[in-house]
């Protein structure tokens, strides 16, 4: 990962075992910043630095306690960026975690190059979900949506269709490499789209728009490989 900005990371997990593994795993990465910690009353103030910080929690605990969770980090870290690590997709729990803040929920049987990637993504300031949410979004519409799917000729928001097709790879859970590389356009150029896509349905991250467009019948899957 030459080149790439060095990531600070934080494991927080209660199971030594787990917790062992995961940071052995992280440093034969390359990460060479990898701490870790039992629970989050354990992060010393000030010694996490916030800025560039990727604090990688697992979600043993139910909706209840993830706000309470990311307000103590934010007390002992301001500015660090939470990624919740779960066992499964559960769509209540993964929206509990955005609403309070985190950056990232993803399932432990995350790939070992895609959770790379996925920690510099974060580290960036993208927000992350699991590619295996794309399944699920049938259950979202069941959950969110009061609206019916669009007809083909209609496009709320007046999106253009190339803001559609980087709707649908939202939905779908790629990020912007990926997109790019499918499209065959520059991950800039992808950039640009996505910010029109977020003034257009009013979301303020991906993972709104991606809801956005399921609510909204765009949430047919892309046909897309993933890059390798």
């Amino acid at each position: 990962m030459s080149g790439m900005k060095e990531i600070k990371l934080t494991v927080i997990d209660q199971s030594t075992l787990s917790r062992a593994g995961l940071v052995s795993l992280l440093r034969a990465m390359g990460f060479g910043d990898v701490r870790e910690a039992a629970s989050v009353a354990e992060l010393p103030y000030g010694e996490v630095s916030g800025e560039g910080e990727v604090v990688l929690v697992d979600l043993s605990l139910g909706a209840d306690e993830v706000r309470q969770i990311v307000q103590d980090i934010a007390a002992r870290a301001p500015g660090c960026k939470v990624v919740f690590l779960a066992q499964d997709l559960d769509i209540g729990l993964l929206g509990a975690c955005f609403a309070a803040g985190a950056c990232g929920y993803l399932l432990k049987d995350i790939s070992r190059d895609a959770l790379q990637g996925t920690l510099h993504l974060v580290a960036a300031g993208e927000k992350v979900f699991p590619s295996a949410l794309a399944p699920q979004m049938a259950a979202l519409v069941n959950k969110f949506g009061e609206r019916r799917a669009s007809s083909p000729n209609r496009h709320p928001g007046n999106l253009s269709e190339r803001e559609i097709d980087i709707l649908r790879c939202l939905v779908t859970g790629y990020p912007n490499k990926t997109i790019a590389a499918n499209l065959a356009i520059a991950e800039s150029t992808v950039k640009v789209h996505l910010k029109r896509i977020l003034r257009k349905t009013h979301a303020s991250n991906r993972t709104q728009a991606a809801i956005w467009a399921v609510e909204n019948g765009f949430a047919a899957t892309a046909e897309l490989e993933r890059s390798a």
